[in-house]
């Protein structure tokens, strides 16, 4: 299954995601001969050539970013070569995302719902979000995956470096949880202390993320 579907956040992203189920010559003959050159040329395994590749075709998908060139921070952050607006970039499993905003820096985080999550919680969450939503379970578990999720689309979304997960970023819990809607996080590794909205929908395996600065 190829592109899987645009969402126009009421945060001012655009989003393009892709259920990445194709082999890798699939891929490779929907790229243009430079974009199949460029990334052939990064001798990347199987399964990280077709995450580029998808990469490059939602981007293409988007008016915004179609044949845009990205280039990448010291810190691994992309950013559009001789193009306004900013990028973010997640992946996971057979999923791709790419967010895009034409005024201020973004992140946008996709996760897999499993296991991982629980087993670091601790370690990056704070104990009032960690209890926000303990029952019941699968609640709990959806937002875990959803804290953890928010606080990667963060760190992208900061231009900062630095930055400790469970001391820096600090997330308000919704007043309920849905499967889309939005809450809201604060940065305190800057003096600015910048507040975030977290707009966020929560598939049957997967939570998606997208953080952008309050203007």
């Amino acid at each position: 299954m190829p592109f899987d579907q645009y969402i126009s956040t009421p945060l001012g992203a655009s989003i393009a995601l892709w259920h990445l189920t194709e082999e890798q010559a699939e891929l490779t003959s929907q790229l243009t001969e430079d974009e199949r050159k460029l990334i052939e040329s990064r001798r990347l395994s199987p399964k990280r050539f077709c995450e580029q590749a998808a990469t490059r075709l939602l981007l293409n998908s988007l008016k915004e970013t179609r044949d845009a060139q990205i280039a990448y921070a010291e810190s691994g952050k992309p950013y559009l070569l001789h193009r306004p607006g900013y990028l973010s970039i997640s992946h996971t499993g057979q999923w791709v995302a790419i967010a895009y905003h034409p005024l201020v820096p973004i992140g946008i985080d996709i996760e897999q719902i499993g296991t991982k999550v629980e087993r670091v919680a601790e370690r990056v969450l704070n104990d009032k979000e960690l209890n926000a939503y303990g029952q019941p379970l699968p609640t709990h578990i959806e937002w875990l995956h959803l804290c953890w999720s928010a606080k990667e689309a963060l760190f992208k979304a900061i231009p900062e470096g630095g930055i400790d997960f469970r001391a820096h970023l600090h997330l308000s819990a919704p007043l309920s949880l849905d499967k889309e809607g939005t809450f809201t996080a604060r940065e305190t590794r800057t003096a600015a202390a910048k507040e975030y909205t977290l707009w966020y929908r929560i598939f049957d395996t997967v939570v998606l993320v997208c953080a952008v600065p309050l203007q």
